[in-house]
């Protein structure tokens, strides 16, 4: 009844005639920030810009939506003046107009590769081409600019192809750890420093503090999460690269091997770090890649994974 008695009066109020329904809106997120990033235009959107226009959005929601827009092409991601900016690029990807039917059988492939992109050979068996029909094919799609080859880290003969305007994924470029194909010892080495400097700073603080009498509160107020130490790191002016915070836990988490740093999961469920004093003195045989290695377990003379053909030891035994 009450919705019968709303729908008259709405009526009434038109003339007794049809309402007129309103434009609706973006009805989901995803939508809601594509809007925006489409009418942004070539200047594109920033994290900033998306805060200030989507301000209901949490951060894990607001990364979630870019991220599926990424992955579906809807958007490209672009670095301009050290600052990340979104730009609508549309459902399809910018497919050439004169492509033929080979073209767009791999050239999807390409696209549904997203950031990380894919390997030739995984191309090959997928579009069934011969070897030279497929590198003409992918020439013909890097000299239009429809896609783009970068080469991977992980091994420096194997190159992927993703679409020309995306930025390729960390796993491809080595993130914040590697500039040009080559991996940044230094850069770790002086954020390894730092970041030890600031723990060790904020822990005689602490412990200094005359106006917090108990021992236990002195020592809880020692230790610091990562986007503490992140926010120093950014303050100093010493990276020229966008550091995330999992690239600082990474740090922090090389300090706690070698000694210098304690880590636990306070109250809120938050992981942070104190620094603290190494009981052994750091030699040579401390450096070995074998204390830090992951599939250490692995490792054996019976298995193709054994220190003869180890990269890691390769590098370590010619320093």
């Amino acid at each position: 009844m009450m919705s019968a008695i709303k729908r008259g009066n709405d009526d009434e109020s038109t003339g007794g005639g049809p309402v007129s329904k309103k434009a609706r809106g973006p009805e989901t997120a995803e939508e809601r920030v594509l809007e925006i990033i489409k009418s942004s235009g070539n200047k594109g959107v920033s994290d900033d810009d998306l805060i200030k226009a989507c301000p209901v959005l949490t951060i894990d929601e607001r990364v979630d939506v870019v991220n599926k827009l990424i992955m579906s092409n809807a958007i490209t991601l672009h670095k301009v003046k050290d600052t990340l900016r979104y730009k609508y690029k549309g459902p399809t990807g910018s497919v050439p107009g004169d492509a033929n039917t080979e073209e767009l059988v791999v050239f999807n492939l390409i696209r549904d590769s997203g950031r990380k992109g894919i390997w030739i050979r995984d191309v090959r068996i997928k579009s069934n081409l011969g070897l030279p029909r497929l590198k003409k094919i992918l020439k013909s799609l890097e000299t239009k600019k429809v896609i783009k080859a970068v080469k991977s880290v992980a091994a420096s003969r194997k190159i992927v192809y993703m679409l020309f305007d995306l930025e390729p994924d960390s796993s491809i470029t080595g993130g914040a750890w590697y500039s040009n194909q080559e991996f940044e010892s230094e850069f770790i080495e002086v954020l390894t420093k730092h970041s030890y400097k600031f723990l060790e700073a904020k822990k005689s603080k602490a412990l200094k503090n005359t106006s917090i009498r108990s021992p236990l509160v002195k020592y809880n107020t020692s230790y610091a999460t990562a986007d503490r130490v992140l926010e120093f790191i950014s303050k100093t002016g010493i990276s020229k690269v966008r550091l995330t915070a999992e690239d600082i836990i990474s740090i922090l988490d090389l300090l706690v091997y070698d000694g210098l740093a304690a880590k636990r999961v306070n109250t809120e469920g938050k992981v942070e770090y104190r620094s603290i004093k190494s009981l052994l003195k750091r030699n040579a045989v401390s450096f070995l890649p074998c204390g830090s290695c992951p599939v250490i377990k692995r490792c054996s003379d019976a298995n193709q994974l054994n220190c003869l053909n180890c990269k890691h030891m390769k590098i370590w035994t010619t320093i």
